[in-house]
């Protein structure tokens, strides 16, 4: 199995070449820092991927696999998931439990490239950061894309607009509304290589400057909006090699100023995705360990809560809207999992993977509508 280095090595973030090193693999898109053993014997398939820069984002650099977009049916709510490889990127599933493992019924319209974490608000409407130029290796096309609710008579409503994010890689996003409200988006500098926040706004069609802090030492991957406005990003603690290792949750107050690092986060060693539950406690996976763990507080003291194991490498993930279910994208079977979520209780209910590929890397699946009381 191969061990894909990150984007560091190469000349820039979005200007990416091979990396020559190699060792262990994980079948995941997020380098492993730490062991590679237990990554090792969960993904047994050989997979040629491009190098890989972080915990949740890629950059691609070579041919892409097509498939033929759905059918639009009528129905309101229900799944996306996400694939990073494909040119179509999301697809919509019926809002019926798919326990019996049915093919998506619709895409959004348009061809979305390099897309990690995607996200729903309160309404339904659907948040795809990625880019809108198949080869995604530079600092344009990069943006934030809103599609109309599932709330409506269609899950994958009309392109409501794309917000052009010109200072970093957008790969996570948050909002309560994303029509109306601000849009919180986890981004990759383009210069700095770190990690970053920034706000953006469907009306204005714009971010405003990226909201930063010296806690941030690495990559960004997920990122968490609460219902008072203050917001959460999934950072890499450093790097070894050019390889994003360790894990550190930054907190940013009004999701501006200075962000400051949540301590009592120690039992968690890689990052993923964020969400927050009816109680506000924050959900966040430890993707290269196949864990959540769900913490309260981090504003920025945080106290664990629990910690679940999750079946394969798990990334970016969806409350539904009455946050009683998660959905996450498992990138080691190439599925979208569905979980019974009601702490201390977690269970897994279903998994669907119909008109998805293992081989274009399943990273990201959500409930549309999402977590409707927290965000």
């Amino acid at each position: 199995m191969r061990y894909f280095t990150s984007a560091l090595c190469a000349a820039g973030v979005i200007a990416l070449v091979g990396c020559s090193m190699n060792a262990g693999s994980s079948g995941s898109s997020l380098p492993n820092a730490g062991d590679q053993s237990a990554a090792a014997t969960r993904d047994q398939h050989v997979m040629n991927w491009t190098p890989i820069s972080s915990a949740g984002w890629r950059q691609e650099s070579g041919p892409r696999e097509g498939q033929n977009r759905p059918p639009q049916i009528q129905q309101r709510g229900g799944n996306y998931a996400e694939e990073f490889r494909s040119d179509v990127g999301v697809f919509g599933y019926s809002p019926k439990p798919n326990k019996t493992n049915n093919p998506p019924v619709c895409s959004p319209p348009g061809n979305r490239y390099n897309v990690n974490g995607i996200a729903s608000d309160e309404k339904g409407n659907l948040i795809v950061p990625g880019s809108s130029k198949p080869a995604g290796k530079n600092t344009s096309g990069w943006n934030i894309s809103v599609y109309f609710g599932s709330t409506q008579p269609t899950i994958c409503g009309a392109l409501l607009g794309a917000i052009p994010d010109t200072t970093g890689q957008p790969v996570d996003a948050a909002s309560f509304n994303a029509v109306l409200a601000p849009i919180a988006v986890s981004e990759i500098n383009f210069t700095t290589k770190l990690g970053e926040l920034v706000i953006c706004t469907l009306s204005s069609l714009s971010c405003g400057a990226p909201v930063t802090s010296s806690a941030i030492t690495g990559y960004s991957a997920g990122v968490a909006m609460d219902a008072s406005g203050n917001c959460w990003l999934s950072t890499a603690k450093k790097l070894t090699n050019g390889i994003p290792a360790g894990f550190r949750l930054v907190y940013f107050a009004g999701c501006a100023g200075n962000g400051v690092a949540a301590d009592g986060t120690g039992g968690q060693s890689s990052y993923g995705g964020l969400f927050i539950d009816n109680a506000g406690n924050i959900g966040s996976l430890d993707a290269f360990n196949s864990k959540l763990h769900v913490y309260s507080g981090c504003n920025p003291h945080c106290t664990s809560l629990y910690t679940f194991t999750l079946q394969g490498q798990s990334f970016y993930p969806g409350l539904n809207g009455s946050a009683a279910k998660l959905a996450v994208g498992d990138e080691t079977n190439g599925s979208c999992d569905v979980y019974n979520y009601m702490p201390p209780t977690f269970t897994l209910r279903y998994s669907f993977n119909a008109g998805l590929k293992h081989s274009r890397l399943v990273e990201s699946c959500i409930f549309a509508p999402d977590n409707q009381r927290m965000h």
